[in-house]
């Protein structure tokens, strides 16, 4: 037989009365330390109690100022639900301080030892134009969609390579330091190392002695961007250029680009002004210079100077015209004459025309003497003929 479902309500309320119910878990005094602690706007303290294997959320309904984060404390209070997420945890009435916490503790000793070695020495530049960026983080957080989105604001050719790894938990560690490998061997000009915040514990990996060492070991340089403005880690102190969030390691990688970008803006802006200042100068030059002449040009004498030229020209079509009718006139008569003259007609009424030998027109009678051979020509023909006998004709 199938037992009637609850609803997930009815359990947390139901598990939520069970606790408050057990005397010994409504009398509770519990030892750890302090981390993220915060305060909220209603006044309330939030934190997490931990020891060296575990941790417990806790809430006390009242501003805590004094306690800190890596603080060793001592709280009472009992344990209870919190229903709508289903979580358990403590609700604290009071804290008494016993004094720094021993993984507050054993974290600054790693960090003294690490700095003493000068492995928070090594800060190398990184490339102002790197032309292959790879990437170190979990393609599913959100950090990741920080990175892309300030490196697709820049107009700029560079390759980004993302090799996934896990940032929280017990496998971290090794997939982050395999990362670091794989970016090793390759062609990389910078490896940036990110995830966005979290608690302590989420970010507790990046505090790990191996993964910092590999990082310090990195032969391409380094660029942390890991948690928020308060967070930083072991991993951020070796690391060659260490930035508060993962938005800002992005905008520091890409910076020489952006410069660039800026400078060109600016370039563009400066000549766009000052070919607007040029152009206006030029047009008031051209106003004032178009003023002048239409004040000082002779409008007038030039009108009546083409009026002139206009009259010159038709006088001078007109005599020409009237001179070359002469001509042609002249012209006429002249071939009148010509054909007047013109022997052929007289050929025609029956008139001969006689020459010596010689071809010369015989005139008179001195053009030739008794016995010459004289050519006679007629229209059609021509004879020739001796001299038999000259008289003179009166």
């Amino acid at each position: 037989m199938k037992l009637k479902p609850i609803k997930v309500s009815v359990l947390n309320q139901y598990i939520k009365k069970y606790l408050m119910s057990n005397s010994i878990l409504n009398n509770l005094r519990v030892e750890g330390e302090i981390t993220n602690l915060r305060l909220s706007k209603t006044g309330y303290t939030y934190f997490s109690l931990c020891d060296e294997v575990s941790c417990i959320n806790c809430v006390a309904f009242f501003a805590d100022n004094i306690s800190k984060n890596g603080d060793k404390i001592i709280v009472e209070g009992e344990l209870s639900v919190y229903e709508a997420k289903g979580s358990y945890q403590l609700v604290v009435k009071n804290i008494e301080r016993v004094g720094l916490g021993k993984i507050l503790v054993d974290l600054e000793a790693l960090k003294d030892r690490l700095k003493a070695e000068g492995m928070f020495d090594k800060h190398r530049e990184i490339p102002l134009y790197p032309s292959k960026i790879g990437i170190i983080t979990s393609k599913s957080g959100a950090a990741i969609r920080d990175i892309l989105k300030t490196f697709e604001n820049v107009k700029a050719d560079f390759e980004v390579i993302i090799y996934n790894t896990l940032v929280q938990g017990e496998k971290a560690k090794e997939s982050i330091i395999d990362g670091i490998k794989f970016f090793n061997n390759q062609e990389i000009s910078v490896i940036l190392i990110s995830r966005g915040g979290g608690s302590f514990e989420d970010l507790n990996v990046f505090n790990d002695i191996q993964v910092a060492e590999e990082v310090y070991k990195s032969i391409v340089p380094v660029v942390t961007g890991i948690g928020h403005e308060t967070d930083r880690t072991l991993t951020d102190y070796v690391a060659d250029i260490y930035c508060h969030t993962p938005t800002a390691a992005a905008e520091r990688i890409i910076s020489g680009y952006k410069d660039i970008e800026e400078r060109l803006n600016s370039y563009v802006y400066t000549l766009k002004q000052n070919t607007y200042k040029l152009l206006s100068l030029k047009q008031a030059e051209l106003k004032s210079i178009k003023y002048i002449l239409k004040s000082h040009l002779p409008v007038e004498k030039i009108f009546i100077l083409i009026n002139k030229t206009e009259n010159y020209r038709n006088i001078i079509k007109s005599k020409t015209e009237k001179e070359l009718k002469e001509f042609a006139h002249q012209l006429e008569l002249l071939n009148e004459k010509l054909n007047s003259n013109n022997y052929n007609k007289q050929l025609e009424k029956g008139f001969a025309l006689v020459s010596d030998k010689n071809g010369n027109i015989v005139k008179n009678k001195d053009n030739v003497r008794i016995k010459d051979i004289v050519d006679i020509r007629f229209k059609d023909f021509k004879i020739k003929a001796e001299t038999i006998n000259i008289e003179e004709v009166k």
